[in-house]
């Protein structure tokens, strides 16, 4: 997210639409977060989880062919819905998987697992463009970590309580 400007600029656009295109992710992440909670009522928390990251995947590759603003604001629709879906079926998964006892913990660590994740994602994400000169590889890079975390997503099951 924090590089989405930076991308669309180099390649060309210009920095109001770029601005926008944050924007844009912004809001549909909210549109995400609400849909999000009736369809996995309907799909089920794991598919709803594996389709959210399905969609991040495909977004992001999407990026590494997206040179007008178009493409970035489809870019940003499915990004920002997959994204903000993801938020919102954090604590339904952790609930669905591990049960209530311990889930204040649970959702503390995998909150912990962002804020380290987001810290270091976009310092690393700019130094290899300082290296390459491209975010190409940051691009693909996301989008391997977020397929391993679709196939992952394919492996939950709930623990056995009692």
């Amino acid at each position: 997210l924090v590089h989405i400007v930076s991308h669309a600029t180099d390649i060309g656009i210009f920095p109001t639409s770029a601005a926008i295109i944050l924007s844009v992710i912004g809001g549909v992440s909210i549109a995400g977060r609400l849909a999000l909670g009736t369809i996995s009522d309907r799909i089920g928390n794991k598919r709803a989880t594996i389709v959210c990251f399905s969609l991040l995947v495909l977004s992001i590759l999407w990026l590494l062919i997206a040179d007008r603003l178009w493409m970035f604001y489809l870019f940003a629709v499915f990004f920002g819905f997959a994204y903000g879906g993801l938020i919102s079926l954090n604590s339904l998964i952790v609930a669905e998987l591990f049960g209530l006892t311990s889930m204040g913990v649970i959702l503390g660590l995998i909150t912990f697992g962002y804020a380290i994740g987001e810290s270091v994602g976009p310092t690393l994400a700019g130094r290899i463009f300082d290296i390459t000169g491209s975010y190409q590889p940051v691009f693909i890079i996301s989008a391997a970590l977020a397929l391993g975390a679709t196939m992952l997503a394919t492996t939950l099951k709930p623990i056995k309580q009692g």
